[in-house]
């Protein structure tokens, strides 16, 4: 069986029994996961690299203590999450977003467009919705991102973030409450 076709329980048997090169397949499953967790709540793209690398440099080191029976998605994206909180601990820095995410949420459809009157509409469109997003608290944006962007579980964002269950799907239903508030206005003013 190739190491694509495996689930993530025998790639981290095959790993612990001393396959250490199948860790790579894990990488390639959950690197944009991370990395597209990191990229919304950080402003220095070296940084988010940093992160992203010391996350699967930890999750590898640490492998061993992982409850085969919770997905190792949710275990990976906790691992970036407090890693990234003790970054912004140590330098004192907000966790907003910057015109990095536009260009990147932007920059992905870029090569599917082939008219630049497209491109423009979807680039202005994509910054827009950013801005909203990044303008509504932290506590909810948060979950809403994992969900949205991230298409991660209620119950998965709950272990992340270590909160109720009940907790999350509030957050995320006052995030797309504020949002509709928040684009019906600016399309009244369009």
């Amino acid at each position: 069986m190739s190491k694509e076709n495996k689930s993530d329980k025998e790639v981290i048997a095959a790993v612990l029994s001393g396959s250490t090169e199948d860790f790579g397949c894990l990488i390639e499953r959950y690197e944009r996961l991370v990395y597209s967790f990191l990229l919304t709540r950080m402003k220095n793209l070296q940084e988010v690299e940093d992160i992203a690398q010391e996350t699967f440099v930890k999750a590898f080191k640490h492998l061993k203590s992982f409850d085969c029976d919770k997905k190792f998605s949710s275990w990976i994206v906790t691992i970036a999450r407090n890693l990234m909180i003790d970054k912004i601990r140590k330098n004192s820095r907000d966790i907003a977003a910057t015109d990095l995410v536009d260009s990147v949420l932007t920059n992905q459809y870029d090569s599917s467009q082939k008219n630049p009157q497209e491109i423009a509409i979807r680039n202005e469109s994509f910054a827009r919705i950013s801005k909203m997003i990044q303008s509504i608290p932290e506590d909810v944006r948060e979950p809403f991102v994992l969900r949205v962007v991230n298409q991660i579980t209620y119950q998965q964002i709950a272990e992340i973030l270590e909160i109720p269950l009940q907790t999350v799907k509030n957050r995320i239903f006052k995030a797309r409450t504020l949002l509709r508030g928040k684009r019906e206005k600016d399309e009244k003013l369009s």
